[in-house]
């Protein structure tokens, strides 16, 4: 007589590491949210899903959690078409090319989304990751919680001096929590 066992493994998935879309919710043709039970992220990017022939793409992005947590400027990446990973740009080459990135800003000011909306945190810090000449302190990392929302522009630099058309994935990840979202480049 033979005994057969079967066993049933099932898979986990990693927390953070799951399905990103069923997280995730569009607000607009270039706005999407993130929220599961301990992150919450909301990402804009109306005028550089058009606007994206210059090596700056602007993003600007909210996020709070449930946890208070210090979020470092390293948390923030961009995944393009093809894998390979950006980070944020390092703030020496921001500032050194403020005329370009001047124009940037100045150009998308018409097509801001209001991301605060989507968060009824009390509290509303901005990043800091990035400033332009004489508008205040540069922060590499900014404290979120229950209460407290961070909030700003994300600069990525491309290493093409253009940006591709195609779906990017902008990805904030630190200490076990991460959010994904697309966007969207036309």
């Amino acid at each position: 007589m033979v005994l057969l066992t079967v066993i049933l493994v099932q898979s986990v998935p990693a927390r953070g590491q799951d399905d990103a879309s069923s997280f995730t919710t569009e607000r607009g043709r270039a706005a999407i949210e993130f929220k599961d039970d301990a992150i919450h992220l909301v990402a804009a990017y109306y005028y550089s899903q058009e606007n994206h022939d210059s090596r700056w793409l602007l993003i600007e992005a909210a996020v709070s959690t449930e946890e208070r947590i210090t979020v470092h400027r390293d948390a923030f990446r961009l995944i393009t078409p093809d894998g390979v990973e950006i980070p944020l740009a390092p703030h020496t080459r921001f500032r050194s090319d403020v005329e370009r990135v001047r124009r940037l800003v100045q150009n998308a000011s018409t097509t801001r989304h209001s991301i605060s909306s989507y968060f009824t945190r009390w509290r509303l810090e901005p990043f800091g990751f990035f400033r332009l000449p004489g508008t205040g302190t540069i922060r590499d990392d900014v404290v979120v919680d229950r209460d407290r929302t961070a909030l700003g522009d994300l600069f990525f630099e491309s290493p093409t001096a253009a940006w591709a058309n195609g779906t990017y994935t902008l990805v904030v990840e630190w200490e076990g929590i991460r959010a994904s979202v697309p966007i969207e480049l036309d």
